[in-house]
């Protein structure tokens, strides 16, 4: 099979919607980071891969990908997108390129067909994917003569040109004309690819448009983990039990569930697949834990429950419920801690990421809590709430409203957090 001669990852963002939740590319499912399934994926495509990363995970990106492909650091920030193709113009040169995103997960075994796109010939070749629900991106216009004319990025839901949204697969026969038009653009803004890539579809003899129709999943939100966790956890087909597992004669399991080295399941407990529990995990007596991943080195106490949920390392729980939540490493519920994860009006939750309402879409959706926070007894968090790195929340209180990190709330009054 004729392969691409180069694959350039992009991974230069520097994941302030991801927040409170850090580093969106390498946050881990199963154990590993989401970049490494998307380079396992492309790799047998590509005769050379590229990752363009953020400065500050240039090392962790480095010791991920290993020998599989080049990682190069973007300079550029501000200029998003472009800024990370133009870190690799001095080394992809006029050759082809096929650009893709660190933070979408596909079905990339596509590729094997997406080849036969590019043996027709074309300057351009765009991908996108047929949604009948709107989704806030860029869709195909195209002319008269259905040749694509354009993309129309976030049109009102009322006037989408077409039902075909723009996936970050891109692929040009010359890259070096990618970075001509880019550097023809006086005015420098995060949108500068996209200006560039509309300006190269009005000008480029010879456009296809590949029809990706498999899954497609977007970690932009960090919401939007709970839906990759999904995706994660259907892919356990079968219970799977490495060494020095214990389970209770007294519990009960329902699988699939993959249980890690060294986890223990008390009397009583209760697992419903699919399920993946981590390296030394504690499932204590009468627990449930539904549907979720659950990190290395978690004690899921007693009467707790954890439902459709992702866990990282080293999360402590003590009778509490987790419903459609995201917790961070480090994090610690006290006794009776609940997150709620529905709205009685039954609409769907909405978030504030950078000061602006985003609707999520989801109807049930807890709370996410950033690495190294606690939570005292008896607390309580309203759904959607988003909680940063390294907070406390005092017993009994209610958190309606995102809560920055190293901030320490009591008695209803928020302080930095010295600790």
């Amino acid at each position: 099979m004729r392969k691409i001669k180069n694959i350039l990852i992009l991974a230069g963002g520097d994941s302030t919607r991801f927040w409170p939740l850090t580093d969106k590319v390498i946050f881990p499912f199963f154990g590993r980071p989401l970049i490494d399934y998307i380079i396992e994926g492309v790799v047998s495509y590509a005769s050379s891969i590229m990752v363009v990363s953020h400065p500050n995970i240039k090392e962790k990106l480095k010791k991920t990908v290993g020998q599989r492909a080049l990682v190069i650091t973007q300079k550029e920030i501000d200029l998003g997108m472009a800024g990370a193709v133009l870190a690799a113009k001095n080394i992809i040169g006029n050759e082809e390129v096929l650009v893709i995103n660190a933070s979408d997960l596909l079905n990339f075994s596509f590729l094997s067909s997406f080849v036969k796109k590019i043996e027709l010939g074309p300057d351009l070749i765009i991908t996108a994917k047929k949604m009948d629900d709107y989704f806030p991106g860029g869709y195909l216009k195209f002319d008269k003569d259905k040749r694509l004319s354009s993309i129309i990025e976030k049109p009102p839901p009322d006037e989408k040109p077409s039902s075909l949204v723009k996936l970050v697969v891109d692929y040009f026969l010359n890259f070096h004309l990618l970075i001509e038009k880019i550097n023809q653009f006086k005015e420098k803004s995060d949108d500068l690819y996209e200006k560039a890539l509309s300006s190269l579809i009005k000008e480029a003899k010879k456009i296809e448009v590949f029809n990706y129709q498999d899954d497609f999943y977007s970690l932009k939100y960090p919401w939007q983990v709970l839906n990759l966790n999904s995706y994660f956890l259907s892919q356990i087909k079968k219970n799977y039990f490495e060494k020095n597992v214990f389970i209770s004669k007294k519990a009960t399991i329902i699988g699939p569930v993959y249980f890690s080295e060294g986890v223990k399941v008390g009397d009583y407990a209760k697992i419903v697949g699919p399920t993946f529990i981590g390296k030394n995990s504690i499932i204590a007596d009468y627990a449930l834990v539904n549907k979720s991943h659950i990190g290395d080195c978690c004690l899921i106490g007693g009467y707790s429950e954890v439902t459709r949920s992702y866990l990282g390392n080293k999360v402590f729980l003590h009778r509490n419920y987790v419903g459609d939540s995201v917790l961070a490493d480090k994090v610690l519920l006290g006794a009776g801690t609940i997150l709620a994860n529905f709205r009685f009006d039954a609409q769907p939750i909405s978030s504030f990421v950078n000061g602006k309402k985003v609707v999520t879409g989801l109807l049930k959706f807890g709370a996410i809590i950033g690495a190294e926070s606690k939570m005292g007894v008896n607390s309580s968090t309203l759904p959607g709430v988003k909680i940063g790195s390294r907070s406390f929340i005092g017993p009994g209180e209610v958190i309606k409203k995102d809560i920055a990190d190293n901030k320490f709330i009591f008695n209803n009054q928020l302080k930095n957090n010295l600790i």
